[in-house]
């Protein structure tokens, strides 16, 4: 029999409980904190988080600022290395610990994940120069290629493996994610990628504009939408030049919300790290320090977000970083008229140097 909403908070603060109990000897008082569960001795935080993430983390900092807690103890039944690694750019004290049966142990953070390398430059060079022929941005992250319309990935250039059938080459496949880029192959078997590319961004540039459009592809990667902005125009971030550049979180598919990063030179000549997010994501704050501290220890750090977004946990957050971060309003592209309806840029990744508002 499924556990209703109420048993499963009930269960959630029995364990966390016991596992307090298990590192302290004395018996607290355990509140539900959302799906998790939380409590405070004396000036540190215990939270109890099954599974833990970015968001996890910033939940349980705010929530453990707000109770007066000099230090925080997360345990969750996940490994949580990757987190225990973002807690470090954080001033408060943050243990992590994996939940082993009726007891814990302590987690140490994991390293950073090994930066994947472009594609051949000289591979794929002419299939980049269709991404750009056919008005799109170039975006180069985790080893692969895109084509974006306004942040979203209409094309990426793929590796057809020999052990499937294929010539170990890469080739340009349109559409929207995977099961798009599938689905269009087995409907257009024959017909050029370009044709197949120029009606996919035809399809997504009419849906992908401002007035609030509640169509699906209007409404995916908006966090990326905002990067598409902020390359285009450095200048709302206070940067001079800015490309794209992957966080340590990847994207599984084009659905999932995660945050969007630009590296680069900002007004003054410093190095500068942008890192863009929408809607009440606080732990994309964990992500943005914890990819300043892999790609550019030192750079200033600037979180965007369209000005709506803008909290005061989230300014929090930012002040609580051992490099504080900036917060920025960027206008959201899909609720204005100022869109540049220009090609993409030039490819930016691949082993040349960036160029001014690239994307």
């Amino acid at each position: 029999m499924a556990l209703s909403d109420e048993q499963r908070a009930g269960l959630i603060r029995a364990q966390l409980g016991a596992l307090v109990r298990d590192l302290t000897g004395v018996d607290p008082e355990v509140v539900s904190v959302g799906v998790n569960a939380a409590t405070s001795l004396d000036t540190t935080a215990y939270l109890f988080a099954p599974s833990a993430d970015a968001a996890t983390l910033a939940g349980a900092m705010l929530w453990a600022i707000r109770h007066d807690a000099d230090d925080l103890v997360l345990l969750t039944d996940d490994l949580g290395g990757d987190v225990a690694r973002m807690a470090t750019s954080f001033t408060l004290p943050v243990a992590i610990r994996s939940v082993q049966g009726a007891s814990s142990v302590g987690v140490e953070p994991t390293p950073h994940p090994e930066v994947v390398g472009a594609p051949d430059a000289a591979e794929a060079a002419g299939l980049i120069a269709q991404l750009v022929d056919a008005g799109l941005d170039v975006v180069v992250e985790d080893g692969i290629v895109r084509g974006e319309v306004r942040g979203l990935e209409v094309a990426r250039l793929v590796v057809w493996p020999v052990e499937s059938g294929g010539d170990g080459l890469l080739h340009l496949e349109a559409g929207v994610g995977r099961f798009d880029r599938d689905a269009v192959a087995a409907m257009h078997q024959g017909e050029p990628p370009t044709a197949t590319l120029a009606r996919s961004v035809s399809l997504v540039r009419s849906e992908r504009v401002p007035g609030g459009s509640t169509h699906p592809l209007a409404r995916l990667a908006r966090e990326r939408w905002l990067r598409s902005v902020v390359l285009a125009d450095p200048a709302l971030v206070g940067a001079a030049q800015l490309r794209p550049v992957q966080t340590t979180v990847s994207r599984d598919n084009v659905r999932d919300v995660s945050p969007a990063a630009a590296l680069g030179v900002a007004i003054d000549g410093s190095p500068l790290l942008v890192v863009c997010s929408t809607g009440a994501d606080l732990g994309f704050v964990p992500i943005a320090a914890d990819t300043r501290s892999w790609l550019a220890p030192g750079a200033r750090l600037v979180l965007a977000v369209p000005e709506r977004d803008r909290l005061a946990l989230l300014e929090h957050l930012a002040d609580l970083l051992t490099e504080p971060a900036d917060v920025v309003a960027v206008a959201a592209p899909w609720e204005t008229t100022d869109l540049d309806d220009g090609p993409g840029g030039d490819p930016q990744g691949l082993g040349g140097p960036p160029t001014e508002g690239g994307a």
